[in-house]
This record gives C-alpha cells, structure tokens and sequence, in this order.
C-alpha cells in the first residue's frame, strides 16, 4: 500500500522545489526539484550530516517537453511504501522515479544516468524497460 503525502498542482516550466519526509523513518526524506533546465528527485538521508543527499534521477528536461503542454498543469504526487523504505514521484499518475531506501536503488523511467552508475551507494536502473 502507498501512502500520498504530498500532493500539488505543477507547471514543468516554472521553477518548484517541495519534498516529503518517510512515514516510518524521520531521517528518510525525498524531495522534487524543477529548475528552469529540468526536474530532478533527490534521496536524502539525514543521518549522513556533510552531505545529506545520497542520490538524484533524472526526471525530464524541460526543452524536451512540447512547448504547448508546458502550460497544463500537471498533477504531482509523492507517496511512500507501507514501510516507510520505498518513495515514488508520480506525475499524472505515471511513477516517474522511485527510490528504494532499503535496497540502495533508485529507479527512473527515463534511463539517465546509465543504470551501472552508482552515486554513494545508490545503483540506478530503468523503472520500467
């Protein structure tokens, strides 16, 4: 079961920043980031204190994106598993990118970076081939 904890109206164009704590684990937080070049999901760890971001996906860039669907608003989600390890970045409804905090692996449906890269620990693979 999925827990929605952050819900909002979004345009990809226009610069936005929110995230969302785990439901289990205070030090587990994630958060959406669109910059005016593109979106990115960060995976952050509290308990790491230099640098509390473990791992970023890539999500979209805004220049690849039909200019006319810029501005409809997009609907997006963030939710966690039951058990507090696993956020999901839902954009529409469609999972865009997924951290499993438990197993160390981030997940995107665009495939960038390339899926044997690895940034402190985390692994990325495709979401969905």
């Amino acid at each position: 079961m999925l827990y929605s904890v952050l819900t909002a109206h979004i345009l990809l164009n226009e610069p936005y920043r929110n995230g969302a704590h785990s439901t289990q684990h205070e030090h587990l937080v994630v958060m959406f980031e669109i910059d005016e070049e593109s979106g990115y999901f960060y995976a952050m760890d509290l308990h790491q204190t230099e640098q509390p971001v473990v791992d970023s996906l890539f999500v979209f860039r805004v220049s690849d994106i039909e200019q006319n669907s810029l501005k409809e608003p997009r609907r997006l989600e963030i939710c966690w598993s039951e058990d507090g390890y696993q956020a999901f970045l839902l954009i529409n409804g469609y999972p865009h990118a997924v951290f499993d905090f438990r197993q160390f692996v981030g997940y995107n449906h665009t495939k960038f970076p390339m899926p044997e890269l690895a940034v402190c620990g985390y692994i990325k693979k495709p979401l969905m081939n």
